[in-house]
């Protein structure tokens, strides 16, 4: 799977995590009901990831792979997204 932090910052913003610009790294957080659930990072910059970590990045996520395209080609939204990881009990409330 390819991935450039374009792609993955519009991941982000897309689900609406909440993000913390670092020199290296962009760190943030899925919130929900108030409550941070999953953290999630990536690279600064405009390129492509390193070979394992759009896999890690996905991984992070709890999406297989047909999800995460699901999600990068814009047909899962985010309250789907959030009812994905009800359904798998990553979210419990």
């Amino acid at each position: 799977m390819h991935l450039t932090t374009t792609e993955a910052e519009r991941v982000c913003r897309k689900l609406q995590i909440e993000l913390v610009h670092c020199r290296h790294h962009v760190r943030g957080f899925l919130v929900v009901d108030g409550r941070r659930v999953l953290p999630v990072h990536y690279s600064n910059g405009h390129k492509d990831l390193p070979a394992d970590v759009p896999h890690k990045f996905r991984r992070s996520l709890y999406l297989g792979v047909d999800e995460f395209l699901n999600l990068l080609h814009c047909t899962l939204s985010r309250d789907e997204y959030v009812r994905l990881l009800k359904g798998r009990g990553v979210i419990s409330w």
